[in-house]
């Protein structure tokens, strides 16, 4: 299992980037010759949760993934997280530009997703993407 690099973003940096045509993690995988994802529920609760939690402690951070994600997985496990963005196209977008969250995202060993926001009382949007096997 491996985490990548925090990121923190400005939404103005997203929004001036986005192109008409909005992108999801199947689209970036198609895009790469990858087979699709499946949405997992479980996957996606545990996202909902540390998004949940980073934006109650408004800290952008990986604190818990290897007890978080270790039950959910057979043997492969990653996840991005950031900060900004409004929509989950923009949020893709961004990890898409960024080495270790792209890494992520194209992984060859996975085959689930889960992702989920959650905003803080400052009105700043977290974002969480756990994925796995």
């Amino acid at each position: 299992m491996r985490t990548v690099h925090v990121v923190g973003l400005a939404l103005a940096a997203c929004v001036a980037t986005t192109p008409a045509v909005a992108l999801d993690i199947n689209s970036f995988r198609a895009e790469h010759h990858l087979p699709r994802l499946h949405v997992s529920a479980a996957l996606a609760r545990a996202a909902a949760a540390h998004a949940r939690d980073m934006a109650a402690r408004d800290s952008l951070d990986h604190d818990g993934f290897r007890a978080r994600i270790a039950p959910l997985v057979k043997s492969a496990g990653a996840e991005n997280v950031a900060w900004g963005c409004a929509a989950a196209d923009c949020v893709y977008r961004v990890w898409a530009k960024s080495s270790g969250h792209r890494e992520n995202m194209l992984m060859r060993n996975i085959t689930h997703y889960g992702l989920a926001s959650a905003a803080a009382h400052n009105g700043r949007r977290y974002w969480a993407l756990e994925l796995g096997n």
